[in-house]
Protein backbone atom coordinates (compact mmCIF):
# COMPACT_ATOMS: atom_id res chain seq x y z
CA UNK A 1 0.00 0.00 0.00
CA UNK A 2 3.12 2.42 1.02
CA UNK A 3 4.41 1.76 -2.43
CA UNK A 4 1.57 2.03 -4.18
CA UNK A 5 1.19 5.63 -2.28
CA UNK A 6 4.77 6.55 -3.36
CA UNK A 7 4.59 5.73 -6.96
CA UNK A 8 1.18 7.92 -7.45
CA UNK A 9 2.70 10.31 -5.78
CA UNK A 10 5.74 10.62 -8.10
CA UNK A 11 3.54 10.14 -10.92
CA UNK A 12 1.58 13.29 -10.10
CA UNK A 13 4.86 15.30 -9.35
CA UNK A 14 6.76 14.13 -12.72
CA UNK A 15 3.23 15.30 -14.29
CA UNK A 16 3.07 18.23 -13.06
CA UNK A 17 6.95 19.32 -13.85
CA UNK A 18 6.38 17.82 -17.50
CA UNK A 19 3.06 19.41 -18.23
CA UNK A 20 4.76 22.93 -16.65
CA UNK A 21 7.53 22.79 -18.68
CA UNK A 22 6.11 22.27 -22.03
CA UNK A 23 3.46 25.05 -20.74
CA UNK A 24 6.12 27.51 -20.08
CA UNK A 25 8.22 26.44 -23.45
CA UNK A 26 4.88 27.24 -25.38
CA UNK A 27 4.46 30.76 -23.61
CA UNK A 28 7.41 31.84 -24.76
CA UNK A 29 7.31 29.97 -28.39
CA UNK A 30 4.04 29.92 -29.35
CA UNK A 31 3.91 32.38 -32.25
CA UNK A 32 7.55 30.89 -33.38
CA UNK A 33 6.35 27.60 -33.66
CA UNK A 34 3.47 28.49 -35.59
CA UNK A 35 5.35 30.40 -37.71
CA UNK A 36 7.66 27.48 -38.71
CA UNK A 37 4.23 25.10 -39.08
CA UNK A 38 1.78 27.05 -40.35
CA UNK A 39 0.99 26.14 -43.78
CA UNK A 40 -1.53 28.78 -45.27
CA UNK A 41 -1.35 30.95 -48.08
CA UNK A 42 -1.02 34.93 -48.33
CA UNK A 43 -4.62 36.26 -46.69
CA UNK A 44 -6.49 32.52 -46.59
CA UNK A 45 -8.31 31.18 -43.33
CA UNK A 46 -8.06 27.92 -44.58
CA UNK A 47 -5.12 25.53 -45.27
CA UNK A 48 -4.88 23.90 -48.50
CA UNK A 49 -2.17 21.35 -46.75
CA UNK A 50 -3.66 18.17 -46.93
CA UNK A 51 -2.32 16.78 -43.80
CA UNK A 52 -3.94 20.02 -42.15
CA UNK A 53 -7.20 19.47 -43.61
CA UNK A 54 -7.52 15.78 -43.15
CA UNK A 55 -6.95 16.20 -39.67
CA UNK A 56 -8.79 19.04 -39.31
CA UNK A 57 -12.05 16.91 -40.82
CA UNK A 58 -11.80 14.07 -38.73
CA UNK A 59 -9.36 15.34 -35.67
CA UNK A 60 -12.90 15.94 -33.35
CA UNK A 61 -14.19 12.27 -34.55
CA UNK A 62 -12.45 10.30 -31.33
CA UNK A 63 -14.93 11.89 -28.84
CA UNK A 64 -18.35 11.06 -31.07
CA UNK A 65 -16.83 7.74 -32.21
CA UNK A 66 -16.27 6.82 -28.21
CA UNK A 67 -19.48 7.82 -27.42
CA UNK A 68 -21.22 5.67 -29.75
CA UNK A 69 -18.96 2.95 -28.21
CA UNK A 70 -20.02 4.01 -24.71
CA UNK A 71 -23.82 4.27 -25.16
CA UNK A 72 -23.16 0.78 -27.36
CA UNK A 73 -22.06 -0.82 -24.23
CA UNK A 74 -25.46 0.81 -22.09
CA UNK A 75 -27.58 -0.93 -24.47
CA UNK A 76 -25.60 -4.10 -24.47
CA UNK A 77 -26.34 -4.03 -20.22
CA UNK A 78 -29.57 -2.63 -20.23
CA UNK A 79 -30.59 -5.29 -23.39
CA UNK A 80 -29.59 -8.17 -20.34
CA UNK A 81 -31.50 -6.27 -17.87
CA UNK A 82 -34.24 -8.15 -15.82
CA UNK A 83 -36.33 -5.78 -15.13
CA UNK A 84 -38.87 -5.05 -18.22
CA UNK A 85 -38.77 -0.97 -18.04
CA UNK A 86 -35.03 -0.34 -18.30
CA UNK A 87 -34.77 -3.20 -20.46
CA UNK A 88 -36.80 -1.82 -23.30
CA UNK A 89 -36.78 2.25 -22.03
CA UNK A 90 -33.32 1.62 -21.40
CA UNK A 91 -32.16 -0.34 -24.70
CA UNK A 92 -34.17 2.56 -26.53
CA UNK A 93 -32.63 5.69 -24.97
CA UNK A 94 -29.00 4.03 -25.09
CA UNK A 95 -29.18 2.77 -28.85
CA UNK A 96 -31.02 6.37 -30.31
CA UNK A 97 -28.03 8.25 -27.95
CA UNK A 98 -25.61 6.05 -30.00
CA UNK A 99 -27.21 7.01 -33.28
CA UNK A 100 -26.95 10.71 -32.25
CA UNK A 101 -23.53 10.46 -31.45
CA UNK A 102 -22.83 8.65 -34.57
CA UNK A 103 -24.37 11.10 -36.51
CA UNK A 104 -22.89 14.08 -35.09
CA UNK A 105 -19.32 11.82 -35.85
CA UNK A 106 -20.52 12.01 -39.52
CA UNK A 107 -22.12 15.56 -39.47
CA UNK A 108 -18.81 17.16 -38.13
CA UNK A 109 -16.60 15.16 -41.09
CA UNK A 110 -18.70 16.73 -43.73
CA UNK A 111 -19.03 20.32 -42.44
CA UNK A 112 -14.99 20.82 -41.90
CA UNK A 113 -14.48 18.78 -45.39
CA UNK A 114 -17.08 21.92 -47.08
CA UNK A 115 -14.40 24.25 -45.82
CA UNK A 116 -11.48 22.60 -47.68
CA UNK A 117 -13.42 20.98 -50.97
CA UNK A 118 -15.89 23.12 -51.57
CA UNK A 119 -18.70 20.37 -52.17
CA UNK A 120 -21.60 22.49 -50.17
CA UNK A 121 -23.63 21.71 -53.50
CA UNK A 122 -23.30 17.86 -52.87
CA UNK A 123 -23.45 17.45 -48.82
CA UNK A 124 -26.07 20.16 -48.47
CA UNK A 125 -28.67 17.93 -50.72
CA UNK A 126 -31.55 15.79 -49.09
CA UNK A 127 -29.97 12.28 -50.50
CA UNK A 128 -26.59 12.98 -48.92
CA UNK A 129 -28.28 13.97 -45.88
CA UNK A 130 -30.57 11.16 -46.01
CA UNK A 131 -26.81 8.80 -46.80
CA UNK A 132 -24.88 9.94 -43.82
CA UNK A 133 -28.04 9.21 -41.83
CA UNK A 134 -28.09 5.32 -42.81
CA UNK A 135 -24.56 5.43 -42.07
CA UNK A 136 -24.65 6.60 -38.81
CA UNK A 137 -27.68 4.31 -37.89
CA UNK A 138 -25.68 1.11 -39.96
CA UNK A 139 -22.61 2.40 -37.31
CA UNK A 140 -24.39 2.60 -34.37
CA UNK A 141 -26.58 -0.69 -34.71
CA UNK A 142 -23.60 -2.57 -35.44
CA UNK A 143 -21.83 -1.26 -32.29
CA UNK A 144 -24.45 -1.56 -30.06
CA UNK A 145 -24.95 -5.65 -31.75
CA UNK A 146 -21.15 -6.27 -31.19
CA UNK A 147 -20.74 -5.90 -27.53
CA UNK A 148 -24.84 -7.56 -27.16
CA UNK A 149 -23.48 -10.49 -29.39
CA UNK A 150 -19.66 -10.19 -29.14
CA UNK A 151 -18.93 -9.50 -25.76
CA UNK A 152 -19.57 -11.77 -22.53
CA UNK A 153 -21.99 -10.21 -20.09
CA UNK A 154 -19.45 -9.92 -17.35
CA UNK A 155 -17.12 -8.02 -19.66
CA UNK A 156 -20.04 -5.96 -20.99
CA UNK A 157 -20.75 -5.20 -17.39
CA UNK A 158 -17.22 -3.88 -16.60
CA UNK A 159 -17.03 -1.84 -19.71
CA UNK A 160 -20.06 -0.35 -18.21
CA UNK A 161 -17.87 1.64 -15.84
CA UNK A 162 -15.48 2.40 -19.21
CA UNK A 163 -18.61 3.82 -20.62
CA UNK A 164 -19.28 6.02 -17.63
CA UNK A 165 -16.26 7.82 -17.49
CA UNK A 166 -15.81 8.26 -21.67
CA UNK A 167 -19.17 10.33 -20.92
CA UNK A 168 -18.19 12.42 -17.99
CA UNK A 169 -14.74 13.23 -19.46
CA UNK A 170 -16.10 14.50 -22.87
CA UNK A 171 -19.62 16.13 -21.06
CA UNK A 172 -17.15 17.85 -18.17
CA UNK A 173 -14.31 18.89 -20.83
CA UNK A 174 -16.87 20.33 -23.48
CA UNK A 175 -17.75 22.58 -20.83
CA UNK A 176 -14.46 23.92 -19.27
CA UNK A 177 -13.37 24.74 -22.98
CA UNK A 178 -16.54 25.24 -25.20
CA UNK A 179 -19.01 26.91 -22.82
CA UNK A 180 -16.07 28.61 -20.31
CA UNK A 181 -13.02 29.11 -21.20
CA UNK A 182 -12.78 29.85 -24.84
CA UNK A 183 -15.55 32.70 -24.21
CA UNK A 184 -13.65 34.11 -21.28
CA UNK A 185 -10.44 34.57 -22.98
CA UNK A 186 -11.39 35.41 -26.54
CA UNK A 187 -7.91 34.12 -27.69
CA UNK A 188 -7.69 35.38 -31.42
CA UNK A 189 -6.67 32.32 -34.21
CA UNK A 190 -3.13 32.63 -35.90
CA UNK A 191 -5.45 32.17 -39.08
CA UNK A 192 -7.48 34.97 -37.96
CA UNK A 193 -4.54 37.39 -38.17
CA UNK A 194 -3.27 36.22 -41.18
CA UNK A 195 -6.35 36.23 -42.76
CA UNK A 196 -6.77 39.80 -41.98
CA UNK A 197 -3.69 40.98 -43.39
CA UNK A 198 -2.18 41.68 -39.78
CA UNK A 199 0.94 39.28 -41.09
CA UNK A 200 3.02 41.49 -38.34
CA UNK A 201 0.49 39.97 -35.67
CA UNK A 202 0.05 42.49 -33.74
CA UNK A 203 -3.11 41.24 -31.96
CA UNK A 204 -0.78 37.80 -30.87
CA UNK A 205 -1.58 37.28 -26.88
CA UNK A 206 -0.32 34.89 -24.96
CA UNK A 207 -2.81 31.87 -23.73
CA UNK A 208 -2.81 33.86 -20.60
CA UNK A 209 -4.04 37.70 -21.36
CA UNK A 210 -7.81 38.00 -22.31
CA UNK A 211 -9.28 39.25 -25.50
CA UNK A 212 -12.15 40.26 -26.35
CA UNK A 213 -15.07 39.17 -29.14
CA UNK A 214 -15.27 41.25 -31.79
CA UNK A 215 -18.57 41.72 -33.09
CA UNK A 216 -20.29 42.51 -36.57
CA UNK A 217 -19.15 46.23 -37.63
CA UNK A 218 -15.82 45.76 -35.79
CA UNK A 219 -12.98 45.96 -37.98
CA UNK A 220 -11.45 42.48 -36.72
CA UNK A 221 -14.72 40.94 -37.01
CA UNK A 222 -14.73 38.16 -39.89
CA UNK A 223 -17.90 37.30 -41.24
CA UNK A 224 -17.51 34.49 -44.06
CA UNK A 225 -14.12 33.42 -46.26
CA UNK A 226 -14.87 31.48 -49.26
CA UNK A 227 -18.48 31.09 -48.53
CA UNK A 228 -17.71 29.60 -45.08
CA UNK A 229 -19.43 31.23 -42.22
CA UNK A 230 -16.80 32.24 -39.17
CA UNK A 231 -17.76 34.65 -37.05
CA UNK A 232 -16.61 34.20 -33.38
CA UNK A 233 -14.83 31.20 -34.28
CA UNK A 234 -11.82 32.98 -35.19
CA UNK A 235 -11.75 34.00 -31.54
CA UNK A 236 -11.83 30.84 -29.70
CA UNK A 237 -8.58 29.41 -30.13
CA UNK A 238 -7.77 28.63 -26.32
CA UNK A 239 -7.74 26.32 -25.78
CA UNK A 240 -7.95 23.96 -28.24
CA UNK A 241 -11.29 21.84 -28.66
CA UNK A 242 -9.89 19.37 -31.55
CA UNK A 243 -7.23 18.35 -29.62
CA UNK A 244 -9.23 18.09 -26.21
CA UNK A 245 -11.87 15.57 -28.64
CA UNK A 246 -9.39 13.81 -29.85
CA UNK A 247 -7.49 13.17 -26.42
CA UNK A 248 -11.02 10.89 -25.61
CA UNK A 249 -8.57 8.54 -26.67
CA UNK A 250 -7.26 9.04 -22.91
CA UNK A 251 -10.00 6.95 -21.90
CA UNK A 252 -8.39 3.70 -23.07
CA UNK A 253 -6.52 3.78 -19.80
CA UNK A 254 -9.07 2.71 -17.79
CA UNK A 255 -9.73 -0.54 -19.47
CA UNK A 256 -6.31 -1.94 -17.53
CA UNK A 257 -8.53 -1.01 -14.32
CA UNK A 258 -11.49 -2.98 -15.41
CA UNK A 259 -9.99 -5.78 -17.55
CA UNK A 260 -7.20 -8.75 -16.53
CA UNK A 261 -6.57 -8.86 -19.90
CA UNK A 262 -5.14 -5.06 -20.13
CA UNK A 263 -3.78 -5.38 -16.51
CA UNK A 264 0.07 -6.00 -17.83
CA UNK A 265 2.59 -3.57 -18.72
CA UNK A 266 2.80 -4.52 -22.31
CA UNK A 267 -0.57 -3.33 -22.81
CA UNK A 268 -0.65 -0.19 -20.44
CA UNK A 269 2.35 1.23 -22.43
CA UNK A 270 0.94 0.38 -25.98
CA UNK A 271 -2.74 1.88 -24.79
CA UNK A 272 -0.69 5.23 -23.46
CA UNK A 273 1.80 4.99 -26.82
CA UNK A 274 -1.97 4.85 -28.78
CA UNK A 275 -3.55 7.92 -26.36
CA UNK A 276 -1.02 10.04 -26.70
CA UNK A 277 0.13 9.21 -30.48
CA UNK A 278 -3.42 10.20 -31.60
CA UNK A 279 -3.92 13.57 -29.42
CA UNK A 280 -0.29 14.40 -30.57
CA UNK A 281 -1.02 14.06 -34.41
CA UNK A 282 -3.93 15.93 -34.01
CA UNK A 283 -2.59 18.68 -32.13
CA UNK A 284 0.08 18.89 -34.69
CA UNK A 285 -2.44 19.57 -37.41
CA UNK A 286 -3.82 22.19 -35.74
CA UNK A 287 -1.36 24.21 -35.70
CA UNK A 288 -0.51 23.61 -39.48
CA UNK A 289 -4.13 24.68 -40.04
CA UNK A 290 -3.45 28.23 -38.24
CA UNK A 291 -6.33 27.41 -36.18
CA UNK A 292 -4.27 27.32 -32.69
CA UNK A 293 -1.42 27.96 -30.69
CA UNK A 294 1.13 25.09 -29.07
CA UNK A 295 -0.43 26.23 -25.56
CA UNK A 296 -4.37 26.07 -27.39
CA UNK A 297 -3.69 21.81 -27.92
CA UNK A 298 -1.07 21.41 -24.86
CA UNK A 299 -4.19 22.58 -22.48
CA UNK A 300 -6.61 21.09 -24.39
CA UNK A 301 -5.55 17.48 -24.44
CA UNK A 302 -4.28 17.82 -20.90
CA UNK A 303 -7.79 18.79 -19.93
CA UNK A 304 -9.13 15.71 -21.29
CA UNK A 305 -6.29 13.70 -19.83
CA UNK A 306 -7.50 15.05 -16.21
CA UNK A 307 -11.27 14.56 -16.56
CA UNK A 308 -10.32 10.90 -17.72
CA UNK A 309 -8.37 10.46 -14.22
CA UNK A 310 -11.53 12.22 -12.35
CA UNK A 311 -13.72 10.39 -14.19
CA UNK A 312 -11.96 6.89 -12.87
CA UNK A 313 -11.23 8.41 -9.52
CA UNK A 314 -15.48 8.96 -9.69
CA UNK A 315 -16.69 5.63 -11.28
CA UNK A 316 -13.88 3.10 -10.90
CA UNK A 317 -13.55 1.62 -6.92
CA UNK A 318 -9.69 1.01 -5.76
CA UNK A 319 -11.31 -2.73 -4.87
CA UNK A 320 -13.13 -3.37 -8.07
CA UNK A 321 -12.57 -7.16 -9.07
CA UNK A 322 -10.86 -7.22 -12.47
CA UNK A 323 -12.73 -9.49 -15.16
Amino acid sequence: METTKKKTVLSICLFVVIFAGLLITATFTDLQVSKMLVDLEPGCYFTDNIFGAVFESIGSSPAYLFLAAAFAIIFANTARAENKALKYLGSIAANSAAIAASYVCLNDVVRYANEHLDCESVTEAGYFKIIVIVLAAALAEGCCAVFLKKVDPATAKALLKFSFVVIFAVALSNIIINLVVKNIMCRPRYRAMWALGDTEFTNFHRWYQKFYMPEEGDPLFIAAVQGNAVGHDAYRSFPSGHTNAAGTVYTLLVLPMLLKKYDTKKWRALLLVISIGITGIVAVSRIVCGAHFFSDVLVGGTIMFLCTLLGAKLFIRKNFEKV
